[in-house]
């Protein structure tokens, strides 16, 4: 007769066999393998944490642009003050000067151009770093902050705007925080906030929720890409 103390003994032996197994399997597996098995587990974390704070995504579109694209159809032509966290080489920032066509619109990028601060998650300390290079773009409503987040915002006034859009492409937890910090007084409903890299779980998850409870602001989510990846969420209250 198998008894519970039975059934216990035995699943606890099943688990210990089971972590032997995946430690003896890790040992085998080249680093890129390793990255993507972890980047799998990221995927289940993130739609747990979706579920648990009641979102779900209305629309998953093919890529980053096509997510960039449903945002400015609705709000393409009022006065948007865009703010970009990481603006790499100005791809991003490239594609919302054409979207955006309100000639009073601010297009305003944030970066230090020497790349990430410190290493996390699948990153390294330096990495997209341009060597200082800001970006060369033909629009007289762009403008660059060069400098680290924590340097730059504390002396930021944001222009006249009747829309805020925030582009959070800042990978860390660290920097991600920063910026939702220092931009709560700007943020209020009718802001859109879009995270480029959500399925690190991490990272700009863990602080979009510290900084939900933090806030006491409401989000609901707008749209995003098929990997959720890239994601736009919109402040209702």
């Amino acid at each position: 007769m198998t008894t519970p103390a039975m059934l216990y003994r035995a699943k606890k032996l099943a688990t210990v066999w089971s972590k032997y197994s995946l430690t003896k399997l890790g040992s085998r597996l080249g680093s890129d393998r390793v990255q993507q098995v972890s980047a799998l587990s990221n995927y289940v974390a993130l739609g747990h944490w979706m579920r648990v704070h009641g979102f779900q995504f209305p629309e998953r579109l093919a890529t980053r642009e096509a997510v960039f694209s449903r945002v400015a159809e609705r709000i393409g032509s009022d006065k948007v003050l865009y703010l970009e966290f990481g603006v790499y080489e100005g791809g991003s920032m490239r594609s919302w000067s054409r979207k955006l066509t309100h000639p009073e619109s601010r297009l305003h990028g944030f970066d230090s151009f020497e790349g990430l601060p410190e290493a996390g998650g699948i990153w390294h300390k330096g990495q997209f770093g341009v060597k200082g290079t800001i970006p060369r773009i033909d629009d007289h409503r762009v403008q660059f902050f060069q400098g680290w987040f924590e340097q730059t915002l504390p002396e930021y006034r944001p222009p006249p705007h009747d829309r805020l859009v925030i582009n959070i492409d800042a990978d860390l937890y660290s920097s991600t925080i920063c910026v939702l910090r220092h931009l709560r007084r700007h943020i209020r409903v009718g802001t859109y906030i879009y995270f480029d890299d959500f399925c690190q779980i991490d990272h700009e998850p863990r602080a979009f929720h510290e900084f939900m409870v933090e806030s006491g602001l409401r989000f609901a989510p707008v749209c995003a890409s098929v990997t959720m990846s890239e994601v736009f969420f919109l402040c209702v209250g």
